[in-house]
């Protein structure tokens, strides 16, 4: 393998100087500079990345960490951050690296050491999970350039890129109210999710702004039991089949307990698809029986669920990507910009899982 030793050698030129054109510094004439250029070709010499980053102290990578790689929702995420470093980036400088901790706490840790550990110039960490608020505060604390999506610590100054759960979750249950439906119920999600909470409030406010009593016994909790592909309870392991489980077992108790509500707003499309499966058992009819609208826009099918897509709020996740990966590049490279807090919308996606009250389907503001 050749050496920048040879390439000097076969330009005719000092190891300093090739090494300063290979670093981008100035000082290399044009005619070194193509002598240099054309005895790397010759010899097929490919740079020390490692030792270049010492020089230059960048690695020209950015480190993504989040719970689950292989979620189907992860894929919408991954093209985001993709495009917007390419976009970001014009001569393709920058390396994008993924760490999966597959809902452990310890694993995320030790992912986060091993990037800040100079093989990353940056990190962007996915999801909103309260257990991470210890690692945000401390990484905070080192000054290394992070980013947050989907998750945020009041007390700590850092760019985020977030979407309003609380204005979607609002909307989503408005538009069950403007359907006529006033037994409105909600199935929440992991409570160990801040999204969780968010969500839970803006079906709240909804009922509270329409003077619709809020009944606590219509608020659900679903036990998120832990699997051989959910390894942690404090995990946001949103694509396996723990969600779709705890809506399915989540609805067969409460249709044993003989009061269905109008409609229900499930904080998760993923519970929504188990918890059709537990109404089609029991012959309850979707939307004729009760109108169900979800959040996360997923595709049943990836959970090997058979029923249509669902009514739901879609989240923006090629956005997050995107906006996500551009502002934390142009913040490594300018350290000197202020923080920024960057809130999207998620966007209502009406199908025919929602019906009126009087069982005449909804053909208005679809997609509203």
């Amino acid at each position: 393998m050749a050496t920048i030793k040879d390439v000097a050698e076969r330009a005719g030129l000092s190891t300093t100087l090739v090494s300063r054109y290979l670093n981008g510094r100035k000082g290399v004439s044009p005619d070194s500079r193509e002598k240099i250029q054309s005895a790397i070709k010759e010899l097929n010499y490919r740079p020390n990345g490692i030792a270049r980053s010492l020089v230059l102290q960048k690695t020209q990578s950015i480190g993504i960490v989040l719970d689950n790689l292989c979620a189907p929702f992860a894929a919408r995420l991954i093209s985001g951050l993709e495009q917007g470093a390419e976009d970001f980036d014009k001569e393709n400088k920058y390396n994008v690296l993924f760490c999966s901790s597959n809902g452990d706490l310890q694993k995320k840790k030790r992912h986060i050491s091993y990037l800040t550990q100079g093989r990353v110039d940056g990190i962007i960490i996915y999801g909103s999970l309260t257990s991470d608020d210890t690692i945000i505060r401390e990484l905070a604390d080192s000054t290394f350039p992070f980013l947050l999506i989907e998750n945020t610590v009041d007390d700590v100054n850092v760019d985020k890129v977030t979407i309003d759960n609380l204005e979607g979750a609002y909307r989503a249950t408005e538009h069950l109210i403007k359907l006529g439906h006033k037994r409105i119920a909600h199935m929440a999600g992991n409570m160990n999710l801040k999204i969780t909470l968010e969500r839970m409030n803006g079906y709240i406010r909804a009922l509270q702004d329409y003077q619709i009593p809020v009944q606590s016994d219509l608020i659900l909790y679903p036990t998120f039991t832990p699997g051989e592909h959910h390894p942690s309870q404090d995990s946001d392991l949103r694509g396996d089949r723990s969600y779709y489980d705890a809506g399915y077992l989540e609805m067969k108790k409460m249709i044993a307990g003989g009061s269905l509500p109008d409609a229900i707003f499930f904080a998760s499309d993923i519970s929504a698809f188990g918890a059709i499966q537990a109404m089609e058992e029991a012959g309850i009819r979707v939307p004729e029986d009760i109108s169900i609208i979800g959040f996360d826009d997923e595709n049943p099918a990836d959970y090997g669920c058979s029923c249509k897509p669902i009514s739901t709020m879609r989240q923006p996740l090629y956005d997050l990507g995107y906006i996500g990966i551009k502002r934390l590049l142009a913040s490594i490279n300018d350290p000197d910009l202020p923080k920024e807090k960057v809130v999207l919308n998620a966007k209502l996606i009406v199908r025919d899982s929602c019906r009126n009250k009087e069982g005449i389907e909804n053909e208005t503001n679809l997609n509203s």
